[in-house]
């Protein structure tokens, strides 16, 4: 009895850290928080910018050089969030994931933080970092190649 009593309230605990939501953002988070944000790494050249999940359209947004878009959302239970985005420059265009499980793993989670994802596209191909840095920072980690 006093064991099955010991885990009903641990039982308890871990449910109300878990559905404590976090405030920031002025969204109420279950889980982990994220802000996604990309940047024009190319000058004189817009890139369009259109990112969806399962259930959400974010529409066509233009970016231009030294002027990002982000976006923000609270990730699912059992890492089952899912963003993917579709990018043109010019006649180059280019789709991946922006934000999976895998992203989340190299970016790395922190539950008391808004965890951010950096996303930079450049004449070359597209860049992950999990901090903003100068364009030219050797830091960025490249990802793909334009098609």
């Amino acid at each position: 009895m006093f064991v099955t009593k010991k885990l009903f309230s641990v039982f308890i605990i871990l449910t109300c850290l878990l559905i404590t939501p976090s405030q920031s953002q002025n969204r109420n988070c279950y889980y982990f928080e994220w802000t996604i944000n990309f940047y024009d790494g190319v000058q004189d050249s817009p890139i369009d910018v259109h990112v969806k999940s399962k259930d959400d359209d974010l529409g066509h947004h233009t970016i231009t050089y030294d002027h990002g878009w982000p976006f923000g959302f609270c990730e699912q239970f059992f890492e089952r969030t899912l963003f993917w985005g579709h990018f043109t420059l010019g006649s180059k265009f280019v789709s991946f994931n922006v934000f999976d499980k895998e992203i989340a793993k190299t970016i790395g989670r922190n539950i008391s933080a808004n965890n951010m994802v950096h996303w930079l596209l450049k004449q070359d191909g597209y860049y992950l970092s999990p901090e903003f840095k100068p364009y030219d920072d050797p830091a960025w980690m490249f990802r793909g190649h334009w098609q």
